[in-house]
């Protein structure tokens, strides 16, 4: 007996709980299930590898049997944990619970970059959080994508794009200081919230607003100073966007294609791209995937097919197309096989509610972070920096 092809529609209105739900849940899977490839192979891994192993997941003995979720989630769930009990952004708050649960559990597969940040972060004499991370690598900072893996509850956190783009940006800086890193979590919160809106059922279009918020932010003279010391374009991620638009235009794209233009690698330009591009090829049927597949699964499957850093690039792209099709197009014996999928939920459904209980656009609410004062909601005009 064939299954049944699952939804592969969006489903709920903008903003929508099933939206949120999606988004959580759809990176804690992104990460467990790609957790089971993660260094296994540097370039492409065969699909038919994936697929076996996905079809595993939906095998009803399998028990007991418990995916463990990354750093990815690990410091996703902080995020979300501080944005909720402090009813907005606090360094303060964020960088204590990075340091506590990087001390609790250091066995997440965290970059030996980001933990003696952590380290540092734990010490009680410190008075700027942002110090550690911009003494990394000889005071150049991090440009991994460590901000962009637990960039989606900034998305679901903030109404206005502009505090999505000021608080990511901020939340990032607390790891990776250099705008390559910064800006690539960004970008990565900004695919989540606009997928969240339904940006994703027109994908060019979806692309050219990314693009344009994209030029914007990397027009920044520190960015631009760290692009060419690093040998990229002045606009590296509006660079790889306008990639990702001309591979969607091509009929058959390989995934040797994909590695080479997009990549596949820990650093934030090499796997943010990369992450969009497979939520939007999959939203359409692809030779090779079942045909029962919806398109998170897609999504999935084939980020997983990709090789290189998979656990994060899935968790990113899960993220994405899960904030597209909602919680209701996701497996539930792929939930039941992740740890805190449960957990995911549960901060999805509470950020819903911090997100329609917050003043709506241009109505200045305020909230405290740090030693300042912030607007909650779209009513400042400058945006806060972390301490020189």
């Amino acid at each position: 007996m064939t299954a049944a092809p699952r939804l592969v529609t969006a489903v709920g209105g903008p903003a929508s709980l099933c939206r949120f739900r999606g988004a959580l849940v759809g990176a804690v899977l992104g990460d467990c299930i790609g957790g089971e490839f993660e260094g296994t192979e540097p370039e492409e891994i065969p699909l038919d590898r994936v697929l076996q192993y996905l079809d595993g997941l939906e095998d009803e003995t399998r028990g007991d049997s418990i995916l463990q979720y990354s750093d990815d989630t690990a410091m996703t769930r902080c995020v979300a944990h501080s944005l909720l009990t402090r009813a907005g952004f606090d360094e303060q708050d964020m960088a204590r619970r990075f340091a506590k649960e990087y001390n609790l559990a250091p066995f997440r597969g965290y970059g030996a970059g980001v933990m003696q940040v952590l380290k540092k972060l734990a010490s009680p004499q410190l008075s700027d959080v942002y110090q550690p991370a911009r003494a990394q690598f000889g005071g150049r900072g991090s440009f991994g994508n460590g901000g962009a893996m637990r960039a989606a509850p900034f998305a679901l956190a903030f109404r206005d794009r502009a505090d999505v783009r000021r608080y990511t940006r901020l939340g990032a800086m607390l790891t990776h200081s250099c705008s390559l890193g910064y800006n690539g979590a960004i970008l990565q919160a900004l695919a989540v919230h606009l997928s969240l809106q339904g940006a994703l059922v027109l994908p060019q279009d979806f692309l050219k607003t990314l693009i344009t918020e994209m030029e914007e932010v990397e027009k920044d003279e520190s960015a631009r100073s760290d692009a060419r010391a690093l040998n990229e374009s002045e606009f590296p991620f509006c660079a790889r966007l306008h990639r990702v638009k001309e591979l969607l235009e091509r009929n058959n794209v390989s995934v040797e294609e994909v590695i080479s233009e997009l990549g596949n690698g820990i650093a934030a330009l090499h796997s943010v791209p990369t992450a969009i591009f497979c939520a939007l090829h999959c939203m359409e049927p692809r030779e090779g995937l079942p045909e029962k597949y919806g398109g998170l699964e897609r999504t999935v499957a084939f980020s997983l097919s990709l090789g290189g850093d998979t656990d994060t690039i899935a968790c990113m792209a899960g993220a994405i197309a899960g904030a597209h099709y909602g919680i209701d197009a996701i497996s539930q014996s792929w939930q039941r096989c992740c740890e805190a999928s449960e957990e995911a939920d549960m901060l999805a459904q509470r950020l819903h509610n911090m997100y329609h209980r917050a003043p709506p656009e241009g109505d200045p609410g305020v909230l405290s972070s740090g030693n300042s004062q912030q607007h909650l909601r779209g009513g400042s005009s400058s945006e806060p920096q972390p301490p020189e």
